[in-house]
């Protein structure tokens, strides 16, 4: 899809380009995977009444990013925060073997716990770079800094992950 989205596409279509994305980013960001289907819900509601005000400053996909980073705010300031583990019936099932999956799980559960352990600023730096691969003026954008503070705070980030992740 093109980032021509006023007039001519539909919400489905948005949903069908970039439906994982939010959602993802959304459980990422909040760690609950009920809230995280209710901001979905809303960010979509949102980018479609929004359409019309869409100014292609940006990509339509860090359009709906930062509506979902902010609508993961707003639900963190109004909603309790529940625990959601993330159990084994979640691990792909293209693994070679039942010990190699509980080992990849472990890994990946490793690398979740330390992006969640980090400051939400730091936090929103990693899902914007790592999962959602934007670039560098694609973040700076969204952020409202400049691409060297971006460079500077993801290097900063990056390493602490890195420090979190080896302890």
């Amino acid at each position: 899809m093109n980032d021509n989205i006023c007039g001519k596409h539909s919400l489905s279509a948005l949903i069908d380009e970039y439906g994982s994305s939010v959602l993802n980013t959304a459980y990422l960001y909040l760690n609950d995977k009920q809230l995280a289907e209710d901001v979905f819900q809303e960010v979509f509601l949102k980018a479609y009444l929004k359409m019309d005000t869409f100014e292609f400053r940006s990509s339509v996909k860090t359009w709906l990013i930062r509506i979902t980073i902010n609508q993961c705010k707003d639900a963190i300031k109004s909603a309790y925060k529940r625990k959601v583990s993330i159990g084994l019936d979640d691990i792909d099932s293209t693994s070679e073997s039942a010990e190699q999956a509980v080992e990849e799980h472990a890994e990946s559960q490793r690398l979740y716990n330390a992006v969640m352990s980090l400051e939400p600023k730091q936090r929103e730096l990693i899902l914007l770079r790592y999962y959602n691969e934007l670039s560098l003026e694609e973040m700076a954008s969204m952020l409202h800094i400049s691409n060297g503070a971006v460079r500077t705070r993801l290097s900063r980030t990056t390493a602490l992950l890195k420090n979190i992740f080896t302890e």
